[in-house]
C-alpha cells in the first residue's frame, strides 16, 4: 500500500488539473486501516474481499456486516465468485450460439 499511496500523487498530478483542485504539491497520501475490518493476511489476492467490501458498501452495510467477515466467509466468496461469473457470463454465451 505504500508504494500506491507513494506513486498516486505523481499520477494526480499528472492527470488532474490541478489548479482546479484542492491538490498541491508531492505530499504523499496517507491510509490507515480500520482496526475493526477484516484483514486478508493469507494470500496477494484481494479481489475477492474488495469486491464484497464494495458491495457491502453500496447496499449500506447490510447484515452480515463488513466487520464481520471471517477467513470462512471469504474462502466461500472465493468459491462463490467464480460460479457467479460463469453463470452471468458465460452461460448466456452457450444460449446465444447458434446451433450446428
Amino acid at each position: 500500500m505504500l508504494c500506491l499511496v507513494s506513486t498516486l500523487l505523481y499520477l494526480v498530478q499528472k492527470v488532474a488539473m490541478c489548479e482546479l483542485t484542492q491538490f498541491s504539491g508531492l505530499k504523499p497520501f496517507v491510509w490507515r486501516s480500520i482496526p475493526y475490518l477484516y484483514q486478508d493476511t493469507r494470500s496477494g489476492d484481494y479481489g475477492p474481499v474488495s469486491m464484497k467490501f464494495l458491495e457491502m458498501h453500496a447496499h449500506g452495510d447490510p447484515a452480515p456486516h463488513m466487520s464481520s467477515l471471517t477467513d470462512k466467509t471469504v474462502n466461500d466468496l472465493r468459491k462463490q465468485y467464480p460460479m457467479d461469473i460463469y453463470k452471468t457470463i458465460v452461460m448466456p454465451s452457450y444460449y446465444a450460439s447458434p446451433k450446428p
